[in-house]
């Protein structure tokens, strides 16, 4: 009998786990594996064999909204990384490009190898310099104006067009977090941007894009909240 619950506690916690995973993946556009990590940073899934007997008697909402209290209460402090081809030591806003999809500014991710991947493809398109990832710490503070995307919609379409057919930064934010598209996306994007596509069409083909993270920095004052932890060169 003591066997027989000890079964079923496991496959609560499990289930509760799994769903809780692919829910977080799904709203936030990350890769399961990548939230799989951050939960263990977080120690969720202890925490959820502790509250399984609550959580069971919850909607899959609930549950969900007692993992993101988890996350949120150490949330205060991001690490993120950053790819590039040049190394260098403090950032210049003013070199930043231009038309960029939250507008001029120093972007990071919370993906190592995105990271990664933009310092591969950097070099490649310059063939000058290295391939570099620095990592930052992120201190999250109430001054900061920060903007947060949780999807790919038509506010974030609407935002993305601004800033890549005016240019500069089109908005009033110091911080600004979001999905960033890949080739595939991008694809839609242009073809909304040229007016081939309305929003309505190219959001409903956006859904079946996958997409990562991208964090962007526009002002002075949020840059003071950026520290760098350390800079690798990547193969």
């Amino acid at each position: 009998m003591e066997a027989m619950m000890s079964m079923s506690i496991q496959s609560d916690v499990e289930i509760l786990s799994v769903q809780a995973v692919e829910y977080y993946a799904q709203k936030y556009h990350l890769s399961e594996g990548d939230v799989f990590d951050l939960f263990c940073k977080h120690q969720v899934f202890e925490k959820i064999l502790i509250q399984h007997e609550t959580l069971h008697q919850l909607d899959m909402e609930e549950t969900f909204q007692y993992v993101e209290e988890i996350i949120k209460e150490n949330a205060l402090e991001l690490v993120l990384y950053h790819g590039s081809n040049i190394a260098f030591d403090e950032i210049d806003l003013g070199k930043s490009h231009n038309r960029r999809d939250f507008g001029r500014g120093f972007y990071c991710t919370v993906l190592e190898s995105q990271a990664e991947e933009w310092a591969r493809r950097l070099y490649l398109r310059s063939h000058k310099g290295g391939r570099y990832v620095y990592r930052y710490l992120f201190r999250q503070t109430e001054d900061l104006k920060i903007k947060h995307f949780a999807a790919l919609d038509q506010e974030w379409l609407e935002f993305i067009k601004e800033n890549r057919t005016k240019g500069g930064i089109q908005h009033a934010y110091d911080v600004v977090v979001g999905p960033v598209a890949d080739d595939n996306t991008m694809e839609t994007v242009q073809l909304y941007l040229s007016g081939i596509l309305k929003a309505e069409e190219a959001v409903e083909r956006l859904r079946y894009n996958k997409v990562n993270n991208q964090v962007s920095f526009h002002t002075p004052l949020a840059l003071e909240h950026l520290t760098l932890e350390s800079r690798r060169e990547v193969s």
